[in-house]
């Protein structure tokens, strides 16, 4: 009779190292999938939706930095200066009005409706309604995105620059208010639903902020209270995602921003741009201000806060 023999089976240590090393991958696609859900959830808490933004610091020896020098009545223009009622327009509204101002070059919307062929993208309120070159061109791009992204064409821009106007930031020639005029049905101040939610989402890719946004009304004038969520403000793309990420108003940026100098510069990248932004005190009791720009640095814009400082930004 045939002896059996007892077979022993070794054990099969590469199938416990692949099982151990499946489960590993499932802990952390399940962890990066919660993480990615929170992150998302928070985004959403927020009401902004501002992708690939680091807000850094950084740190440099500006002993030697280059000198420039600017008219410190400048302080009273730019992109961001704040205007109200601490704070009034000095732009010179008849040099605006006959093409000669320095701090404003005005833009009517209809003038760049005019070089567009075909279906408009969006209308503008009357043949008079504009805004500073900088922000019609950038609000153009903004809504024309827009109508190609979702197909809608009834955006109309009804409010711009004013020098008379009651809400003084409109004097600024960067302000504007938006309206939904629908083929069918009855036109509306906008507000962000549906697909229209689009604009206030991507708005700082644009160089745009909600000019009054909820929970903010500590900084605002009283009688700040209509068309609050279809009034925007160009303040430039660095500053807008700074402010939009931090969900914070104009008036905080401009106290956040007094904390940074040129050797200590508050960092915003967005994607592949990368933009440094510091504040210089103006030399109040002097016809000009000097103050250090970083080597090498050809591209910068300088705007005054309309008080008693410049906020320089730097494109990198």
């Amino acid at each position: 009779m045939a002896v059996q023999k007892k077979i022993r089976r070794r054990p099969r240590y590469d199938r416990l190292l692949i099982a151990g090393i499946l489960l590993i991958a499932c802990i952390l696609l399940i962890s990066g999938c919660v993480k990615k859900r929170k992150t998302k959830q928070n985004t959403e808490e927020s009401g902004n939706v501002v992708e690939n933004i680091t807000i850094t610091n950084e740190t440099a020896n500006a002993e030697n930095y280059p000198k420039i020098s600017i008219e410190t009545s400048k302080v009273h223009s730019g992109n961001l200066i704040l205007v109200n009622k601490a704070f009034p327009c000095q732009i010179d509204a008849e040099a605006v009005k006959n093409g000669t101002s320095s701090e404003i070059q005005f833009v009517t919307i209809k003038s760049i409706l005019d070089t567009k062929n075909g279906t408009k993208p969006y209308t503008a309120s009357d043949w008079e309604v504009g805004l500073d070159r900088a922000a019609a061109h950038a609000m153009d791009r903004w809504f024309e995105t827009f109508s190609q992204e979702t197909g809608i064409h009834d955006l109309r821009m009804i409010g711009g620059y004013k020098p008379e106007s009651a809400d003084p930031d409109f004097q600024t020639g960067r302000t504007l208010t938006i309206g939904v005029f629908p083929e069918t049905g009855s036109s509306y101040a906008y507000r962000p639903e549906n697909e229209y939610a689009w604009l206030s989402e991507h708005a700082a890719e644009y160089g745009f902020i909600l000019r009054y946004p909820e929970g903010k009304d500590d900084y605002f004038d009283d009688e700040i209270t209509e068309r609050r969520t279809a009034t925007f403000r160009y303040v430039g793309i660095a500053a807008a995602s700074y402010i939009t990420t931090r969900n914070i108003c104009l008036e905080e940026f401009l106290q956040e921003i007094r904390q940074y100098s040129v050797s200590n510069m508050l960092v915003v990248k967005n994607g592949s741009d990368s933009f440094g932004m510091y504040y210089v005190p103006a030399d109040l009791h002097n016809e000009t201000t000097s103050f250090a720009i970083p080597s090498n640095q050809s591209s910068y814009d300088i705007s005054g806060n309309n008080a008693d400082g410049f906020i320089v930004t730097i494109y990198e």
